[in-house]
């Protein structure tokens, strides 16, 4: 695991994938900034925020999808 993991670093197919090491990035940020770093009343956005890099990184969603969700707009 912890040389597929260094071999995620690499430009080769060793590894696992980036967005995946970003994604996991993201989300252990997430939990630690969250739980032990931000105030208790900005908690739930600081981890919606976190989410939505990791899902972006993920390509799960868009920027687009992002900023339609933020503005409210809701086509379909």
């Amino acid at each position: 695991m912890i040389k597929d993991l260094l071999n995620s670093f690499k430009n080769d197919k060793a590894g696992y994938s980036g967005r995946k090491l970003s994604a996991f990035i993201g989300v252990a940020t997430a939990i630690y900034l969250t739980i032990f770093k931000i105030p208790l009343e900005h908690q739930l956005d600081a981890l919606m925020v976190w989410l939505a890099f990791s899902l972006l990184c993920l390509g799960i969603v868009t920027v687009q999808n992002v900023i339609e969700f933020k503005n409210g707009s809701n086509k379909g």
